[in-house]
């Protein structure tokens, strides 16, 4: 087997191990049959103002629950936008069970050899910061010639 493939199917058994049954879950499902499919209860539950609930299975896995019937679920959605070979960028929209007109998390992760920064990175700022830097690093002009008939003066030693 290469080695690109068997990392493959090492990252997808991995995933697959993490949460057993969430791919199971569909709308319509009551509680009862959601953490029986799941095999436990969630790891964490948050409540809405509108009556729903989302049940947390891990960072990356949740559903959302109204009248303790199933509405939707979540995962975690990564991609990596930018690749060379000193540094990575990856995107991800994280896992989120909010009733509808509610964000989620949105993260960026830059991956370099000395080190992971987590947070947003926004293009047009970035942009905008390297044109205020270089701006800002602007040569001045050079001085005018001297009007003295082409001679410049000399400090005395």
């Amino acid at each position: 087997m290469r080695p690109t493939l068997l990392s493959a199917l090492l990252a997808l058994a991995a995933t697959g191990c993490a949460t057993p049954g969430f791919e199971k879950l569909y709308p319509g499902m009551t509680a009862a049959q959601v953490a029986d499919t799941m095999g436990r209860g969630p790891e964490r539950a948050q409540e809405f103002t509108d009556g729903s609930t989302a049940w947390y299975f891990d960072e990356d896995h949740c559903v959302l629950m109204r009248d303790h019937v199933l509405v939707a679920k979540s995962t975690t959605q990564t991609h990596t936008a930018v690749r060379t070979p000193v540094a990575s960028l990856k995107d991800s929209t994280k896992a989120w069970c909010g009733p509808p007109g509610t964000d989620g998390k949105h993260e960026q992760r830059i991956e370099t050899p000395f080190g992971t920064f987590k947070g947003t990175v926004d293009p047009a700022a970035v942009t905008d910061q390297v044109r205020n830097s270089v701006r800002a690093q602007q040569v001045p002009p050079a001085s005018p010639p001297a009007t003295d008939g082409g001679q410049a003066l000399q400090p005395a030693p």
